[in-house]
């Protein structure tokens, strides 16, 4: 009788054991993974939310098109850090960029930080030209000097406009010239 087992009876006790003994497995298993996604996600966002040991400036801008968050921030052609944030101030109309900066990288107070592009058609970061002042940035700190981007369809419709203009003035001064010419 023992060795007959119908559908109601229960299952025999060492496959009970081998399923709870899988289900902690699963369990186990599972926390192992959120606790190591939680330690890459802790040591990736750094204390500050930012890069670890870097710190930060902000510099105001008539236009930052193109730039975006994480964008490159050069020194001399050198990656020295990247934009952490940009919002837009109301009172003054203006794009407020905030950088991170490597620590290893001091920058004078008197530093200019202009928004360029890569190429013509290109993405754009921003461009610091060092000033000549003793005194360095600290973390938080603003930079008074910048430029914004220049976009290219602005500098291209320049450019034919100022084209149009000298062909006009040209046609213009030839004119008067064969007028003062046929009146002699």
């Amino acid at each position: 009788m023992e060795a007959e087992l119908t559908a109601a009876d229960p299952a025999p006790v060492p496959t009970r054991r081998r399923r709870m003994a899988e289900e902690t497995r699963h369990i186990l298993v599972g926390a192992v993974v959120f606790l190591g996604l939680a330690a890459l996600f802790a040591l990736s966002a750094g204390s500050d939310g930012g890069t670890l040991g870097s710190y930060r400036v902000v510099a105001h801008f008539t236009t930052a098109e193109g730039v975006f968050l994480d964008s490159p921030v050069r020194l001399a052609g050198v990656e020295i850090g990247r934009v952490s944030g940009m919002e837009f101030d109301s009172r003054r109309q203006t794009a407020i960029v905030t950088m991170e900066i490597v620590p290893e990288v001091e920058l004078p107070l008197d530093s200019i930080a202009i928004v360029t592009s890569e190429s013509m058609i290109g993405g754009r970061f921003i461009r610091i030209e060092p000033g000549g002042e003793l005194e360095m940035l600290k973390d938080g700190e603003r930079m008074d000097y910048t430029q914004g981007s220049i976009m290219f369809e602005d500098l291209l419709a320049k450019i034919i406009l100022t084209v149009e203009r000298n062909r006009l003035a040209r046609r213009e001064t030839k004119e008067n010239a064969d007028k003062e010419g046929a009146g002699q």
